[in-house]
Parts: C-alpha cells; sequence; structure tokens
C-alpha cells in the first residue's frame, strides 16, 4: 500500500469519494459521473498492469510480525527464491483494500496468491525441480501436508488470539511490532499508525475475537499442540518427520515463535526485534519460558539459530 502504487490511489480515492461528494454538495448526477470516471481509472490501471508488469521479481506482501507471513517469508529465503517484499502497517491493507497477508504476487505471470498453505505449493511447483536440492523441503508429501494443516488450524489461530491478548496490554509494544520503526514500511502508514492504533486494536479484537476468556483457551490449545510435537521428539528424532527437514518443521517453527519469542524472527529482514523475555510482564515472561524449556520449544530456538537465514 505505497501512495506512488496507482492501485493504492484508487483504493483510497474510492473511500474518499463519498466524502467528497458530502463535503461539496453534488447531485446524483453528478456523483454518477465521478463513480463511472472513477470505474474508467481503475480500469486503465489495470489494464497498464497487465501490459507492463512492473518487475519479473516475486512480489510478498506481508506485515511486520505476521507468523503465516514468517512460514512463507522463511521459506523463500531457504529455497534461495529471489523476491521483493512489500510491508505494510497491521491489517491497514485488510481495512482499506479487503487484503489478507501473506500474499505472493507474480508480476510476469499476473497472478496473486494468498494463504500460506497455498503459496507453498505454488512454490513448490514453480521452482520444485528447478532448485532441486534447495526447494526438496517443499515437496507435498501427505504426511508434511496433513502435519501443515493440523498446526495451521491447531497452532496459528490460538497462539496469534493469545499473543494479541498480551500484546495489547503494551500500546507501545504494539506499535513497535506493528511496524512503527520498521524504515521499510511508508511513511505515511507509520505516521498514521498511533492515530490509527485505537481502532486497529478493536478490528483485530472482533476479527479475531480477542478476549481475556478466548486468550486463556488459546493458551491452553497452543500447549496441547506443544505436548503433541514434544511427543514426536520422544524418539530422538532431528525433525518433526524423522531426519530430514521439511516445510512442516518451518511451519511449526514460525507459527510457534510467538510462543517462544527467538531472537531471529524474520531472518534479519526486520529492524525490530521480539523484546526481551525479561522485560516481559511476569505472567506473559513465565509462559514463554515454560514453552522455551520443552523439548518443542527448544526445537523451535534451534530452528532459528541454525537453519533461518536471509
Amino acid at each position: 500500500m505505497r501512495l506512488s502504487d496507482p492501485r493504492t490511489l484508487h483504493a483510497l480515492m474510492l473511500y474518499l469519494l463519498p466524502v467528497l461528494v458530502a463535503w461539496t454538495g453534488w447531485g446524483a448526477a453528478a456523483a454518477i459521473v465521478a463513480v463511472l470516471l472513477l470505474a474508467l481509472v481503475g480500469m486503465v490501471i489495470r489494464l497498464r498492469a497487465t501490459m507492463n508488469p512492473a518487475s519479473a521479481r516475486p512480489r510478498l506482501h506481508t506485515i511486520s510480525y505476521s507468523h503465516y507471513v514468517e512460514k512463507v517469508r522463511w521459506c523463500l529465503d531457504h529455497a534461495g527464491i529471489d523476491y521483493e517484499e512489500v510491508p505494510n502497517i497491521g491489517i491497514l491493507g485488510v481495512l482499506l483494500l479487503g487484503r489478507t497477508v501473506p500474499v505472493l504476487e507474480l508480476p510476469a505471470s499476473r497472478t496473486c496468491v494468498g494463504n500460506s498453505a497455498e503459496i507453498l505449493r505454488l512454490l513448490w511447483g514453480l521452482h520444485g525441480h528447478e532448485l532441486s536440492r534447495r526447494a526438496a523441503f517443499l515437496q507435498p508429501t501427505d504426511e508434511a501436508l496433513a502435519l501443515e494443516q493440523h498446526l495451521d488450524r491447531a497452532l496459528g489461530e490460538q497462539v496469534r488470539r493469545w499473543a494479541y491478548q498480551r500484546l495489547f496490554a503494551d500500546s507501545s509494544l504494539t506499535l513497535q511490532l506493528w511496524g512503527v520503526k520498521e524504515p521499510t514500511i511508508p511513511g505515511w502508514q507509520r505516521v498514521l499508525l498511533p492515530l490509527l492504533q485505537p481502532v486497529l486494536r478493536m478490528a483485530v479484537r472482533r476479527m479475531l475475537r480477542v478476549t481475556p476468556e478466548s486468550a486463556s483457551r488459546a493458551l491452553e490449545r497452543t500447549r496441547a499442540v506443544f505436548d503433541e510435537m514434544d511427543a514426536r521428539f520422544a524418539d530422538g528424532r532431528r525433525y518433526l518427520l524423522g531426519d530430514t527437514l521439511s516445510f512442516a518443521d518451518i511451519t511449526f517453527a514460525s507459527l510457534g515463535a510467538l510462543a517462544v519469542l527467538p531472537t531471529n524472527y524474520g531472518g534479519g529482514r526486520l529492524a525490530t526485534r521480539f523484546p526481551a523475555v525479561e522485560s516481559l510482564s511476569s505472567p506473559w515472561r513465565e509462559e514463554v519460558m515454560a514453552f522455551r524449556q520443552r523439548p518443542s520449544g527448544q526445537f523451535i530456538l534451534r530452528m532459528y539459530a541454525r537453519e533461518r537465514c536471509s
């Protein structure tokens, strides 16, 4: 959502049009003409994007600390795929453009794919043979697919709800992790973030059903998933499915990172780091330390120390 992007400007114009009509007192005829002109502008923008894609590089649309974004970002980095990251603040994309993240855009083929699992299937289809050994971890075996699906639902949704409940207790930390100090995020978004924070917090609470009661249940469900992963490591295996890295390992490490808070989150692509565990409030600090001491928590820390690089 950069103001230099014609699609962003067009979307903002659509939102501002009712305000302009009311402010100027236009009649129905003038309003209809304005709508038609905006529709024509939108058609021209889409046609130009079709005829002249800006870049052949894939573009990953992100928000800073989304664990589903981190899953895709990590897989792209590990496979050695060259891409451009397009970061935005919090859920502005949802509120203004109706777009969630991650979204992988392929300008050369005019394709956009959302949902982290679908993006990984696309990467395997495009690069599985081209990159050979580097992309082998993306191979969609039945066992890896089943585990990824389970983790996305049972862990990804729950740990996010619990983490937001803890995060919203600290407004300054919320601003920090939403990217107020990330230099790659457009400046206009970073300026607006402190002003929009109450609205964004309310939107997240409603969209994700974040309440003290739901967060408590989410914490218990997160612990249950870590129990399952602990059981897998009981036989001494190196990775979740044996001795070979798979995208299921990256899925668990990325989603579980919100419970463990590793220092290398983002693989060096983010200027802002997770807060030091010692700086957290007492209940949150104790919960994070408990997750870190588990076999599965130790696995996440090792993954970030040994496997996570930009």
